[in-house]
């Protein structure tokens, strides 16, 4: 058992340290001094050296079942050295970005320090540079987890910016999930086995089962940062499950959420504890919405309010207009018209709406316009109807000549994965099939493989169709 962060009376009376801050309970109980915790400083020239050899990530992990679907009831030291006071300055500035829930900006540079032995079990790699992800992943929400994980991994010991909620397992948690994305992105870069197929090393599955079994202890406890654990496994299902069937952790992510928020208030006032919560929520609040769209079922997992949290920093990281995702929500929740004329009217307000600029924003934001349209009209039982179909096939081929145009190192490629499902599922030539075939491999080879069964669901669409022509 290590001992080595153990506080100096407890080493010496050789019991085992809770690693309380100021004073261990043992201390207290003892009715004694606490004598202090040891320090450990890394000079910034020797992280330079470390830094320069650090994993480089490039998409987001794979999915994996966890207990996230159901909730069980609830039940520095100070240094004189100049390089910890710059350390604690750096830290104090990335606290202030990161405290209102936002994520760092793609373009900004992650602050870099080391684990503190006072305020975690050490986790095997402090820090994963990002500033040299590819760019589709660059606006990937695997980057702002990484963040938060680093963000809190980072703290000085004190979890005063946490509340009580930040126990020695909530930081337990964090360090084996930010050890798991390591260990899944280095296995993931080494390439797929034979046959295109890509597997988790033995390293990963190790670290899946310990951050498992850190996340259903925090469950357990009801302990509010199991929604960084709930969210690293949603964003894992999404990548690798089957397409559009990501409800098994946000069903989880929802009952947490209803024991410790019942309104906005109660959401804002947790998020100034709990790392990027107004974030995180709005990122399931996305994937309910397009899971649903995807699978063309009727239905939200989660509430009204919860959708405001999608404000336009969020729509600006996804690639999507708000009115957009209103359409789509309304869609999935059926209150939708189905008639063919009011299908028709706005599935062409939104096509009316799609803007002649070609910078990435717009482009990926004209593609879920597009993708709107076709969801309203899927709903309708006869699309033979004139109108419905002439208004189906244009956003169709709208959506196709606008796939094709971007650019698959954009960072919003990846962001369109579901319009592009809906997409190909009507298409009605080989021409089309070929533009979203394209689109399906330049997001599956962008880095690390994602979404494997979304060109095989289209696939099996066209086949049955009678659109059998392959790219060559």
């Amino acid at each position: 058992m290590r001992r080595d962060r153990d506080c100096h009376s407890c080493k010496s009376r050789n019991i085992k340290c809770d690693l309380n801050r100021p004073s261990c309970s043992q201390c207290l109980e003892a009715n004694i001094t606490c004598g202090g915790y040891p320090q450990r400083v890394i000079w910034a020239a020797d992280r330079l050296a470390k830094d320069s050899h650090a994993i480089v990530p490039s998409a987001a992990p794979a999915s994996a079942s966890g207990p996230a679907s159901s909730l069980a009831s609830p039940s520095a030291s100070s240094s004189s050295s100049n390089a910890t006071k710059v350390s604690k300055r750096q830290r104090r500035e990335s606290k202030s970005k990161l405290s209102d829930g936002n994520a760092l900006s793609p373009e900004q540079d992650l602050i870099k320090t080391p684990t503190s032995d006072a305020a975690a079990p050490k986790s095997e790699s402090p820090v994963l540079e990002l500033r040299h992800m590819p760019a589709t992943d660059q606006n990937s929400f695997i980057t702002s987890l990484i963040a938060f994980y680093q963000h809190i991994i980072s703290s000085d010991g004190s979890a005063a910016d946490h509340g009580h909620y930040l126990s020695s397992e909530a930081v337990g948690l964090i360090s084996k999930l930010h050890d798991l994305m390591k260990a899944r992105i280095e296995g993931r870069l080494a390439g797929p086995f034979a046959g295109g197929d890509m597997w988790d090393s033995i390293d990963t599955a190790r670290h899946r089962l310990a951050a498992l079994i850190g996340l259903n202890e925090a469950l357990e406890a009801a302990n509010p940062f199991a929604f960084l654990g709930i969210a690293a496994f949603a964003v894992l299902e999404v990548c690798d499950s089957p397409f559009g069937e990501w409800q098994r952790h946000l069903h989880g992510a929802k009952s947490l959420l209803d024991y410790h928020c019942a309104d906005p208030p109660a959401l804002e006032q947790l998020s100034h504890t709990v790392t990027g919560l107004t974030e995180i929520v709005a990122r399931l609040v996305w994937w309910d919405t397009l899971g649903a769209i995807a699978r063309g079922s009727k239905g939200l997992i989660f509430d009204d309010w919860h959708r405001q949290t999608l404000d336009q920093s969020i729509f600006k990281v996804v690639g999507c207009s708000a009115d957009t995702f209103d359409l789509f929500s309304r869609v999935a929740k059926g209150e939708v018209a189905t008639d063919a004329l009011s299908c028709c009217i706005l599935a062409m307000d939104q096509l009316a709406k799609i803007d002649t600029e070609e910078s990435a924003w717009v482009l990926s934001a004209n593609v879920n316009r597009c993708a709107s349209a076709i969801a309203v009209l899927a709903q309708l039982e006869d699309t033979a109807h004139d109108h419905a179909q002439r208004a189906m096939n244009s956003a169709v081929e709208r959506a196709c000549q606008l796939i094709s145009r971007m650019t698959p190192s954009s960072i919003y490629y990846i962001h369109v994965a579901v319009s592009a499902y809906l997409t190909g599922m009507h298409a009605t030539s080989t021409r089309q099939c070929q533009i979203l075939r394209a689109y399906w491999h330049h997001c599956n080879h962008a880095g690390v493989q994602r979404y494997p069964d979304g060109l095989a669901k289209c696939e099996e669409r066209w086949r049955a169709r009678g659109l059998t022509g392959r790219v060559e």
